[in-house]
């Protein structure tokens, strides 16, 4: 019997539920397509090419020769016939003789150029980054000759994987790549130093290849290193801050003592995990730094003068300890080089000093905020050709980068034929040249410099056969040799300078065939969801399934597969299954064009909307305010609510009057008040002040106007934070009890669920933080911090466990929060159902409160509080939209209106996506890679593990966006509903809640879906722009994924509102339009 009427129940709902998730599926599907269509076409990587510099080894004799009679006049045929003589193939050099037979290459992850560099200025010395690793700087002034310390400027995105492709090919990144650092992608296919090298000695006796540390570079070079001496260690376990420093001291200190070795290659991981964990100045970073200082000073000790030695860092941190960006602390780098034997062979003073190094460094020193004046700097690219010049191997084919002049300086006079630093740049030049030539037979992306790069390698050749024909001139002048030799040098690194510069304004290539189609499927995804939302006031939602069907119009798609268009055939399918949506969607709005029976218009609420969405979009035509869209999202929700405040005073009864401006209030202060809790942009600095973690008090106040410390102080949680967390955690059951006895619904069922799952699971999520906190504390010892990390990650477990399996698994059998309560009236017995003109809000609240508390536990202390003060804006926003709804009946029923269905309207659902930003800011977010909380992968875990680890990162980024308030436009559908029951003398009354989710659901995707065309229209109209790849791609990132995660997320609210329904029927026999 129960089977029977279980199944018919589902027959009663399934028809209008399935018909609203069939249409979100619908609207989902033009979304990915249009997004990813978009992104192949917007987000490229650049033309790779695998072609090897395989020009030669070094001459054993070589000498400048002889230049065409008028090359040195500039004649464009004689300087073609000279360009060929430089050929290697002719008379031209491939690589140099090597300086050095050995390297040791130790890098650093996440070392700072300020780490090593000493301050200059007390009053800017931070007790807990610097002064603990002086042996580079000490070194560097005692024989500078002999060492050469610079900041080392990465390109973004600032990610090892990236940047080791940088550092050993000499190429630029693309944005996308970033993504390759997670999942096992990111194998480097291009000619780089190492593979040169390793070519180089592979005949000789002694031929050791060393690798130790960050595994990524088994994903990187999973062949080149002898499989016998590679140990590689896990990358992404942050907890752990000396497992592989360790390793890393025990075999590179190992291998260096081996014979056979010719190259060792160490990459350690501490102090970037130091900087995720707890910042770049906390006193955690003390100890970490000093252990690689010593570990310097035993790696100086065993170099011999055959070995060059190399310290660097792949990129930066900011002041969080984070990585990804281009702020300039992400980028600021350090490097050091040294040998026992003098880089210059003569003279005692500093290397950049020397007058041909001089002339290369037009652009060679800039400022680096957290030290005084300015600092020697190199492009990390330029470490390619440096070294492979140095080893004498041929420089790889797609490198980018300049030499390095300092470590050829003075190996012989400036006007001496046989001076490494002129043959050195005359090699490199040609090398980036060649490359050059064959990109633009693959690309035209750097056609519309193609003449300036050609007239500034005439001119470098030019300089160059006049230095040639002095030295072929039976009487030198060496004053004139000297000069015509600075003049080719200028010649050739302005040449190398300008082509990279160049290739890095266009180092993504648009297709804009697939831009226009990815915009084309977004822009009718959004005439879709208005629509949808129009078309679900008037029919049911069963009635437009039937209606659009896009299967029916797959033929309509197949064109698209047969069009010669130039796309893939999977690209062409994928565009011709959204053609077929589109067209189905068409043919469903022409059918269903008359509308079969009246409704209520609210057209200042709809104009308000629509007001407030195009303001919202608006804002990334300007830079200035995308930067700014914390704020700008906080105002625009302010005049929501002030709006709607302001218009419930014209209630009908006493009681609207004032409860709904109430409400109105309560809302803004909760929206207000979380909005206090916020990190910064770098851009937004020094008006930002940021509160999301504990600040570090400095009587100097140093970081008080400084912008490179916009995120000032560590990546930890505030004690007293994490206290009030606790606190609130203790107290949402008790909010959640007052909000269900308004109605009568708070039931032992749902006692039971608030004291026994929501309780419990909300404390353990606000104790995981606070053990995450103690674990930092320099007061415990490590066996101490072990046993708190395994503490720690037992209360996430089971914490999870609660939530998802026992907390679900409750809500989803628990009956109703109704219950029977029997009264004599009138001396007549009388049943009365508590609970019932809620009975679908309370249970779908319950719901939503367990998906509160999975965020919450993902949430960072102050980002715990900022989550509660929304979710309970979110439910006040359910109860204002009821008592407005309540205000308009109360209206019509005055006046003898007929009472027509009621459901959210397009403000209401505005209000509540537009607080998802707001949310999204309050719990420690910016639409920028550094902002992403990359410690919460490890909730649960002590390491990364897939592919948990990436939903919680998702969740913790996009729950308050897009999950939740996906959870609250159900609830704003749902909240204070009474069930319609059959009556005998009456045919049973269908109620229009599939529709009103519809609709709903269409208003809250239709906000989303404008704001990811607004940024992707700007995103492409900005392409050019220097702030592109800093602003809008991150934007257009954020709402991308946004929009996507919240079609996934109404997917869930949806089918929450199913079993509620089900529920319902069974219980009160409800039907369902």
């Amino acid at each position: 019997m129960d089977a029977v009427r279980a199944g018919g129940a589902q027959k009663a709902v399934r028809p209008a539920f399935a018909a609203v998730l069939a249409l979100i599926c619908t609207v989902m599907l033009l979304h990915i397509v249009g997004i990813g269509i978009f992104t192949t076409g917007f987000l490229l990587q650049r033309v790779e090419l695998v072609e090897k510099n395989a020009c030669g080894g070094a001459k054993n004799a070589w000498a400048v020769p002889k230049p065409p009679e008028r090359a040195a006049d500039g004649d464009a045929e004689a300087l073609r016939a000279w360009e060929a003589i430089l050929d290697p193939m002719n008379e031209g050099e491939c690589t140099l003789p090597p300086r050095f037979d050995k390297a040791v290459v130790w890098i650093i992850d996440a070392l700072r150029y300020d780490f090593l560099a000493p301050a200059t200025n007390d009053t800017m010395r931070d007790p807990y980054m610097h002064g603990h690793m002086q042996t580079p700087a000490l070194r560097s002034a005692s024989e500078p000759r002999n060492a050469f310390l610079a900041h080392f400027l990465a390109d973004a995105p600032t990610t090892t994987l990236q940047r080791l492709k940088g550092l050993t090919t000499g190429s630029l990144p693309t944005f996308i790549e970033a993504g390759a650092n997670f999942g096992g992608a990111g194998r480097v296919l291009e000619d780089n130093w190492i593979s040169q090298f390793l070519h180089k000695i592979e005949a000789e006796p002694h031929r050791g290849m060393a690798f130790v540390g960050d595994d990524t570079w088994d994903t990187v070079f999973s062949d080149l290193f002898d499989a016998n001496r590679s140990f590689p260690y896990s990358s992404f376990n942050v907890e752990d801050l000396d497992t592989v420093d360790l390793g890393v001291e025990e075999h590179m200190l190992r291998e260096m003592v081996r014979k056979d070795a010719r190259l060792v290659v160490a990459h350690s991981l501490g102090v970037d995990h130091v900087g995720h964990r707890f910042g770049a100045s906390h006193p955690r970073m003390v100890p970490k730094l000093e252990q690689m200082n010593r570990l310097v000073d035993r790696v100086l000790e065993l170099l011999d003068k055959d070995t060059l030695f190399i310290l660097l860092g792949d990129h930066g941190m900011d002041a969080t300890g984070d990585h990804g960006g281009d702020s300039e602390l992400e980028v600021g780098a350090a490097l050091w080089m040294y040998t026992k034997q003098p880089f210059g062979a003569r003279g005692r003073g500093n290397l950049t000093a020397e007058p041909e190094v001089a002339a290369m460094l037009c652009d060679g020193f800039r400022p680096f905020s957290p030290l005084d004046g300015t600092h020697r700097s190199v492009p990390q690219i330029d470490l390619v050709p440096t070294v492979s010049l140095l080893l004498g191997t041929p420089i790889p084919f797609n490198n980018l980068g300049t030499v390095i002049p300092e470590v050829f300086a003075k190996s012989g006079a400036l006007g001496d034929p046989d001076a490494r630093l002129l043959r050195a740049l005359r090699i490199n030049a040609r090398q980036v040249h060649t490359y050059l030539k064959a990109y633009a037979a693959r690309s035209k992306d750097l056609h519309i410099f193609q003449d300036e790069l050609d007239a500034l390698w005439n001119v470098a050749l030019e300089a160059d056969a006049k230095f040639a024909a002095l030295v072929h001139v039976w009487r030198k002048d060496s004053t004139a040799l000297s000069g015509a030799a600075t003049e080719a040098l200028a010649a050739y690194a302005a040449y190398t300078r300008r082509a990279v510069e160049h290739a890095r304004s266009v180092w993504a290539q648009f297709h804009y065939n697939k831009i226009a189609a990815g915009l084309f499927v977004l822009f009718g995804a959004v005439l879709a969801t208005v629509w949808l939302w129009h078309i679900a006031a008037y029919e049911s939602a069963s009635a437009i399934w039937n209606a659009v069907r896009p299967m029916h119009y797959a033929p309509f798609g197949l064109v698209c597969i047969l069009l010669p268009i130039p796309f893939s055939y999977l690209q062409r399918g994928v565009l011709g299954v959204a053609v077929a949506v589109l067209c189905g969607i068409a043919v469903g709005a022409w059918t269903l064009r008359a509308a079969p029976r009246k409704i209520r218009r609210s057209t200042l609420a709809t104009l308000a909307a629509f007001t407030l969405l195009t303001l919202h979009a608006g804002i990334f035509a300007s830079n200035s305010f995308t930067m700014w869209e914390d704020r700008i999202s906080l105002g625009l929700f302010a005049s929501v609510l002030l709006l709607r405040g302001l218009g419930s005073l014209a209630a009908p009864t006493k009681r609207l009057q004032v409860q709904m401006p109430l409400l109105a209030l309560a809302i803004l202060v909760l929206v207000r008040s979380i909005a206090m809790s916020r990190v910064c942009r770098e851009e937004q600095a020094p008006t930002c002040v940021p509160s999301f973690y504990a600040r570090v008090a400095r009587p100097d106040g140093k970081f008080a106007d400084n912008p490179a410390y916009a995120y000032a102080g560590p990546a930890t949680n505030s004690m007293y934070v994490a206290g009030a967390a606790y606190a609130i955690a203790f107290f949402v059951p008790d909010v959640l009890r007052r909000i269900l006895e308004q109605s009568q619904t708070y039931t032992d069922i749902a006692q039971a669920l608030a004291m026994w799952i929501i309780r419990p699971a909300l404390l353990a999520g606000a104790a995981f933080w606070i053990v995450d906190w103690a674990q930092g504390l320099e007061r415990f010892d490590d066996e101490m911090r072990a046993w708190l990390l395994v503490t720690k990650t037992w209360v996430a477990r089971l914490d999870l466990i609660l939530i998802v399996v026992f907390g679900t698994l409750a809500w989803y059998f628990l009956p109703l929060c109704v219950r029977m309560q029997r009264q004599v009236v009138e001396n007549k017995p009388k049943a009365a159902i508590l609970g019932f003109g809620n009975a679908f809000g309370s249970a779908y609240l319950l719901l939503t409160t367990i998906l509160f508390a999975l965020l919450f536990l993902l949430a960072q202390s102050m980002g715990q509080l900022a989550l509660s003060g929304a979710f309970l804006a979110l439910v006040l926003l359910a109860e204002l939209g009821d008592n407005e709804r309540d205000a308009v009946l109360i209206t019509e029923s005055a006046l003898q209106q007929p009472i027509l269905p009621l459901m959210p309207s397009l403000l209401e659902t505005s209000a509540i996506a537009l607080l998802g930003f707001v949310a999204f800011f309050a719990t420690g977010h910016q639409a920028t890679l550094a902002s992403i909380q990359w410690r919460v992968a490890f909730v649960g875990w002590t390491t990364v593990t897939y592919p948990w680890s990436p939903i919680l990162v998702i969740l913790n980024a996009f729950g308050p966006l897009s999950f939740l308030p996906a959870f609250a436009i159900v609830l704003l559908v749902l909240w204070n509903v009474a069930p319609t029951r059959p009556r005998q003398d009456t045919p049973p009354v269908p109620m229009h809640t599939a529709a009103a989710l519809l609709r709903a659901s269409m208003g809250f995707l239709f906000y989303h879906g404008v704001l990811a065309l607004s940024a992707a229209i700007f995103a492409c109209v900005f392409r050019r722009h220097l702030m592109l790849f800093k602003i809008w791609v991150p934007r257009f990132m954020m709402g991308g994924l946004g929009l996507l995660l919240a079609d996934v997320a109404m997917l869930f609210g949806v089918l929450g509102a199913w079993r509620v329904a089900h529920k319902v029927h069974t219980v009160f026999a409800a039907q369902f339009y």
